[in-house]
């Protein structure tokens, strides 16, 4: 399993914490040292170690606000698009450009955290700093064990659960117009003069294996999602960025995917755009075999190209042209290398059906909220004498049991299950544990072609049996899934990744292409269980999450976390804190 996404619906909706499925941090007060409680911090990223760089799963530390903290061995951790271990920071064949110029990196540092290049020297990374979202418990007891030297940490020593996301200020998002498409680099403009370059916002996808356009990347940390699309449509339909001007075209991205308006009471004129704009609302053919390669009509199992005038949401890294340059002019020398492109207000609908009748169908997550749970008993608390602690019990009246899970799928017509990835932690093996089926909305009819919320599948329940909860989820359509055969790009074809009992067999073609009908990402949002006003703040409940606490098998945690964020261990199935 590598990096399953985000998506750009999300971003711009979440600017002030970055991301749809962005991180619920809580800040607390240590008042009670029988208590180890949760804690968040969000911020710039100060300084960053690995504990053993020649252990691929080591931990280290990282420095926010002035808070070391420590992270465990086996820790993961989210970028936007993208899912990385502790370790892989720091090794600069990760973050190795591809077909790009990037700032250096110097050795045995992550280019990310302030104190990597202190002297701001130009061409050294971190250019502008780097923030995360961090969640963890505090070890008031310092009862944890130090991996580097075997000892106890000290009492006070924050202990970190889930680092989600990594990102740079609050993303690098914006909005705007394509006026520009620059076919030879594989970029282009967003905000200036239509047809004059140099005149917007620069962005190039953050692409390395060339799934979307052409292969590039200063640094793949950042890059997309080559699984799940993170460049796509409003409504989940993949996009990309044509290799070559027409014509004559590139076959992997054709402008036949795109067609225009026709003219006022021609068959098919959208009403609501004028004639010779690319139509907004799309309804792909029935196609249930990949076209010959002479054909010219709309292809599902093709990716659809993005085209002036279209109107875009992106995310992403500032890059300058010339790494060790003094920026004068931003719009000439630098770029967003974007993980994440959404062209929100373009739907493309595919046929209604299953997979081996009419061709692929898409699917898109935008938003995501789990709750962890939480003992209904509350937390005990045991006597200190020491302390002049008599104990007693922290209620917890509301455990999160919510969970929302928000998507589009290009056919509107069949069911869509969600879906809890259930990782072995012992062979990395995973298995579809269904949550909940919903059936997406019909949308309503304009000029002749259903659109708006066409395809959209909501999963709100505020409370219900989700638990354990997973790192990564996903959503099924049982139009079914079919790996695409003919999409350009360098990586190997895609692992089977768990099947959908309730949805038809997949169709494996053998090619490298995306896998339709399907999609899986991150949760970026775990909401953790708090004590009430007038209690000591309780630990978050990492121990209810298998991913964390038992590992993955590789898939991507090779083990448990170690050392793990302190709890108050179950005694006769309540929470207890020791003295």
């Amino acid at each position: 399993m590598t990096r399953k996404s985000t998506t750009i619906l999300a971003l711009i909706s979440a600017l002030a914490l970055l991301f749809g499925f962005e991180a619920s941090a809580k800040v607390t007060t240590v008042l009670n040292s029988n208590v180890p409680p949760g804690f968040g911090q969000g911020g710039y990223i100060e300084a960053a170690t690995v504990d053993n760089f020649a252990d691929p799963d080591s931990g280290g530390t990282l420095t926010m606000q002035g808070v070391r903290m420590i992270v465990p061995k086996n820790s993961v951790l989210q970028f936007p698009a993208n899912t990385l271990k502790w370790r892989d920071l720091f090794d600069p064949t990760v973050s190795a450009p591809v077909n790009d110029v990037a700032p250096s990196i110097h050795a045995g540092k992550t280019g990310l955290a302030l104190l990597d290049n202190p002297s701001q020297v130009r061409g050294v990374s971190p250019y502008l700093p780097f923030n995360a979202i961090v969640l963890g418990n505090i070890d008031v007891k310092g009862t944890t064990i130090n991996n580097v030297t075997g000892l106890k940490n000290p009492p006070g020593t924050y202990i970190v659960g889930l680092i989600l996301p990594v990102g740079q200020d609050i993303g690098n998002v914006g909005q705007g117009f394509i006026t520009f498409i620059d076919y030879a680099k594989g970029r282009f403009e967003v905000g200036g003069t239509v047809g004059k370059q140099n005149t917007g916002t620069v962005i190039e996808i953050n692409d390395p294996t060339g799934r979307y356009g052409l292969p590039h990347s200063p640094d793949p940390r950042w890059s997309v999602d080559n699984e799940n699309p993170t460049i796509a449509s409003g409504n989940g339909y993949p996009m990309c960025v044509p290799r070559v001007a027409t014509p004559p075209g590139d076959p992997d991205c054709p402008l036949f995917n795109r067609p225009l308006n026709p003219p006022v009471g021609a068959p098919g004129h959208d009403p609501i755009f004028p004639p010779g704009v690319p139509l907004q609302a799309l309804m792909m053919p029935a196609t249930p075999s990949p076209p010959p390669p002479s054909s010219t009509q709309p292809d599902p199992w093709k990716q659809a190209p993005l085209m002036l005038g279209d109107y875009i949401a992106y995310a992403g890294v500032l890059y300058k042209n010339v790494p060790n340059a003094i920026v004068t002019n931003f719009k000439t020398q630098t770029y967003i290398s974007a993980n994440t492109v959404g062209v929100d207000k373009l739907g493309i609908y595919t046929a209604p059906g299953t997979a081996d009748k009419v061709g692929p169908a898409y699917v898109q997550l935008a938003r995501g909220v789990v709750g962890t749970g939480g003992n209904i008993n509350g937390t005990n608390v045991l006597p200190n004498a020491t302390l002049g602690i008599v104990g007693g019990n922290i209620p917890l009246p509301e455990p999160r049991n919510n969970i929302v899970i928000v998507g589009f799928v290009t056919d509107s017509t069949q069911l869509v299950d969600i879906i809890a990835v259930d990782i072995d932690p012992g062979s990395g093996a995973e298995s579809c544990r269904i949550l909940g089926t919903q059936l997406p909305e019909p949308g309503f009819v304009v000029g002749g072609i259903a659109r708006g919320n066409k395809g959209r599948f909501r999963f709100e329940v505020g409370k219900g049996n989700f638990q354990p909860t997973t790192r990564v989820y996903s959503a099924y359509s049982r139009h079914g899934q079919l790996q695409l055969p003919n999409q350009a790009s360098t990586i190997p074809p895609s692992p089977q990744i768990c099947v959908d009992p309730d949805a038809p067999a997949p169709i494996l073609s053998g090619g490298n292409g995306l896998l339709s009908g399907q999609y899986h990402a991150p949760m970026f949002t775990f909401q953790y269980p708090d004590a009430p006003p007038g209690f000591p703040s309780i630990p978050s409940n990492f121990d209810n999450q298998p991913f964390l606490v038992q590992g993955e098998g590789g898939n991507p945690s090779a083990g448990p976390l170690a050392p793990q964020p302190p709890i108050c261990p179950d005694s006769g199935g309540v929470p207890t804190c020791q003295p």
